[in-house]
């Protein structure tokens, strides 16, 4: 059986209706029996038909190979009710699995012990007698079987607190008698709990031996099955693993039990957990202090790791400073998950740069209260340069810190940047150490405070500011006022917040804008402002001088459109090399190199610059056709401009382009559609979006250009369902993924318009597509709908849609039309 096919059938118990996932089951058990045993997540109500079925071979299926989560808790106890001891072997190991010890219980619960099959080979005794790990054994303490009682009671018995103990010779007793706990008390060896065999012996000759051993019982400790169990996870098979570091079992711990910690110290004190068995309990949320400060003191970095929480003095005090622990992480952590109160961590946590320095800024509540933290500073600029010389050396917490700066005289109070340094290397420099948190202090300040101290700032900082400092609009423009336009151009260098970049942007600098011109994610429109020299809010912004050796050196395999952008600039350094290193490829975009020289210097700028020793040159950019026809418009100038205007506006008429878009040599190859599409977008021609469509409609576009079109995000959603109904829905159809993504196409859309049937149904599930399950809830109910419509209540029809749907080539409608008109 195929994943497809194994998708469809969990896709048809989907949408079936509930009252048909019996009838369903029983016509297609053939194909559903395979699909149980692997393991995969199933739909509640196919697990639900299979338990309600009574069919055993089905019900082992479904528990034999499941992986934890498969068949949840209530799907487990109604199969561990009926008592059958080749499906209750399975269900007791699943429930153990899934730390479930109500399952086992269970099972043991509705076992008969006069029933040979428990005691088959293979069977549950079989496989309980043979059992060394001790949590698998757990449920076993009070079940109906003697031999597993005391073999689960030999194992446990140093493990276990001594009223579990008793609890599980009272079981044995009950089912095995006297002589069975007198054997019991003969096979013991030295157990941890002192006149345990006195008191064994003692009871099994006793006139009422049950009464005895609950006279011996402390009542109401360790009742909870669940919470006996976990104590036998972490004494038996839990501890290994994590004492080396290892995940282990840890990921499975259920810490939803709740504990009696009164309890679980008294078993520590008892006999000591060991340091990997003892750090399991970390992962409980409430773990006490005392147990954790333990964990920390033997094993700080494993603690670390594992712990749910660390107490407050672990990260506060001196215990991880004396043993060298670094508790940045830990204090990021503790504060963005709530049990670490922040208010403590500043008031305690020292020294103040390293634990500042450790906050996460993006967390609102740190912002909010550090802000708070740093107010009494106000916007004294003396204040706060006082408090980065300090910072740098002060030991004690974030809170002392701010108050010795605000209590200090003004005499002592710091008036200029401590060691100030100039800009560094752009894009390599980062600020660190005591530099970053003071950086991180002002981003938290208010503006006002931040606009007084900009003045003191050093270069350094300044660069920092703009660099990774997200300063508001009105901050970043002070920034430019105070400090110069060529502290800010150097400073673009570095990677910028989009803020920051459109900050200035509008300050129309043509230095500023010649380094962000170099910014990859610079949009491809104000790289054609910039060369045009255009300013933001109008008017004529100069090409900076030093932007033209970047052009001259650019990479054209693979920035080639950071060139084409100068074609229609008005600047005559710019277009020296647009001319000398571009081929241009259509007549569009020669035609619009032209026609704005023209506009913005006239034509005798057209004479100098088209030269017949340029034409020569280029040859492949100017045609004979083009040549003759700019000169003819420079003898006709002014009309001339006209002309050229006009034959302009018929290369881009929509037909044309679609013409010059279709016209590749492969009409298979999608990267000859990709470079025509480029070339015509590079050179300043729009897609004639209403065109294709329009186009399409009367002769269908080839497959390979709608793959290209559906490239851009701004591609109509007709021409996306073209696509769609075009091609054969693979893994590899990337865009699909994307075009669900944007919102260009909706899941139902797939539903009613992709092929084939068996690649829509296993579509969602694939591993790469990332959809929210969210996304797939109208899909489905469209689905449901149409299964509705065309297979009802038919379960022949449901049948004959899954055998035909391997072969099937059509749509998920075309599929259910063609089915329920097979079925009758």
């Amino acid at each position: 059986m195929n994943s497809q096919v194994q998708t469809a059938l969990k896709t048809a118990f989907q949408l079936a209706e509930p009252s048909l996932a019996g009838p369903l089951l029983t016509r297609l058990r053939a194909e559903v029996r395979p699909l149980l045993g692997k393991g995969k997540e199933l739909p509640g109500r196919l697990v639900e038909a299979v338990v309600a079925s009574d069919d055993r071979e089905l019900c082992t299926a479904l528990v034999a190979n499941s992986r934890p989560g498969a068949c949840d808790t209530a799907a487990l106890l109604r199969l561990a009710e009926l008592g059958d001891p080749g499906l209750g072997r399975e269900v007791y190991r699943l429930g153990h699995v899934q730390a479930e010890p109500g399952v086992q219980a269970a099972v043991l619960a509705a076992a008969d012990p006069a029933d040979p099959g428990w005691y088959a080979p293979g069977g549950l005794v079989e496989m309980l007698l043979g059992e060394q790990g001790k949590s698998m054994l757990g449920p076993a303490l009070k079940g109906p079987f003697p031999e597993v009682v005391a073999h689960a009671v030999r194992l446990h018995v140093s493990n276990l607190p001594l009223p579990v103990v008793l609890d599980a010779c009272e079981a044995l007793l009950a089912h095995g008698g006297p002589r069975a706990l007198a054997d019991l008390a003969d096979t013991l060896d030295k157990p941890a709990h002192p006149g345990l065999l006195a008191l064994l012996r003692e009871a099994a000759t006793a006139p009422d031996p049950a009464a005895l051993l609950r006279n011996h019982r402390a009542p109401g400790e360790w009742t909870d099955l669940a919470a006996v169990s976990v104590l036998l996870r972490i004494r038996g098979d839990m501890g290994r693993d994590v004492g080396r570091g290892v995940g282990g079992d840890m990921g499975r711990m259920p810490v939803h039990v709740p504990l009696d910690w009164d309890l679980v110290r008294r078993e520590h004190e008892r006999q000591p957990f060991r340091a990997g068995k003892l750090m399991a309990l970390s992962k409980w949320p409430d773990c006490p202090d005392d147990l954790l400060l333990e964990m920390f003191r033997s094993k700080p970095q494993q603690t670390a790791q594992h712990a749910a929480r660390l107490p407050v003095e672990v990260l506060l005090g001196a215990e991880a400073r004396e043993q060298g622990f670094d508790t940045d992480a830990l204090i990021r952590r503790g504060v963005s998950e709530g049990w670490l109160p922040l208010d403590r961590v500043l008031a305690e946590a020292a020294p103040a740069r390293k634990v500042l320095g450790a906050l996460e800024y993006d967390h609102e509540p740190t912002r909010k209260a550090v802000a708070e933290l740093v107010a009494p500073l106000g916007d004294d600029p003396t204040a706060w340069l006082t408090l980065y010389k300090r910072l740098r050396r002060f030991q004690g917490p974030a809170s002392e810190l701010i108050a010795k700066v605000c209590a200090s005289a003004a005499s002592q109070r710091v008036t200029a940047w401590p060691d100030p340094l100039g800009p560094g290397e752009p894009g390599k420099d980062r600020p660190e150490g005591a530099r970053r948190t003071f950086l991180d202090l002002f981003g938290c300040a208010a503006e006002e405070a931040q606009l007084a101290l900009l003045p003191h700032l050093d270069m350094r900082a300044v660069q920092h500011l703009l660099a990774i400092g997200k300063p508001s609009p009105r901050v970043c423009a002070e920034v430019v006022a105070v400090h110069g336009t060529a502290l800010a151009a150097h400073a673009s260098d570095v990677v910028l917040v989009k803020d920051v970049m459109d900050g200035l942007l509008d300050r129309d600098d043509p230095l500023i804008n010649a380094h962000l011109f170099e910014d990859s994610r610079l949009d491809q429109q104000e790289r054609i402002r910039i060369l045009a020299g255009v300013g933001r809010g109008g008017g004529v912004v100069p090409v900076d001088d030093g932007l033209i050796p970047f052009l001259e050196g650019l990479h054209l395999s693979s920035c080639r459109d950071w060139l084409t952008a100068g074609i229609t600039s008005g600047d005559s350094k710019v277009l020296t090399v647009v001319l000398d290193r571009l081929r241009l490829y259509t007549e569009a975009g020669r035609l619009r190199l032209v026609i704005a020289l023209w506009e913005r210097q006239g034509p005798d700028a057209v004479r100098e610059f088209l030269t017949p020793a340029r034409f020569r040159h280029n040859k492949r950019s100017w045609p004979a056709r083009t040549q003759r026809a700019v000169l003819d418009a420079l003898d006709d100038a002014p009309e001339g401009l006209k002309v050229l205007r006009e034959r302009l506006a018929a290369e881009e008429d929509p037909a044309r382009v679609v013409a010059f878009l279709r016209n590749v040599r492969d009409p298979e190859e999608t990267a000859d559609y990709a470079d025509r599409l480029r070339r015509v977008v590079s050179e300043g021609t729009e897609i004639p979006w209403d065109g294709l469509i329009r186009a399409h409609a009367e002769d269908p576009l080839p497959t390979a250009l709608l793959r290209v079109l559906v490239d851009k995000r701004d591609c109509p959603r007709a021409l996306f369902l073209a696509c769609l109904a075009d091609v054969h829905l693979t893994s590899r159809e990337w865009w699909v993924g994307t075009a669900l993504r944007w919102g260009s196409l909706t899941p139902e859309d797939l539903v009613q318009h992709a092929r084939p049937a068996a690649a829509v149904v296993a579509y969602p599930s694939h591993r790469y597509v990332r959809l929210d399950e969210s996304a797939w809830i109208q899909a489905r109910a469209e689905a449901r709908k149409l299964a509705r419509e065309h297979l009802g209540t038919n379960v022949e029809a449901w049948a004959v849609a899954l055998r035909l749907l391997p072969e099937f080539h059509g749509t998920v409608p075309e599929l259910m039309a063609t089915s329920g008109a097979v079925a009758g």
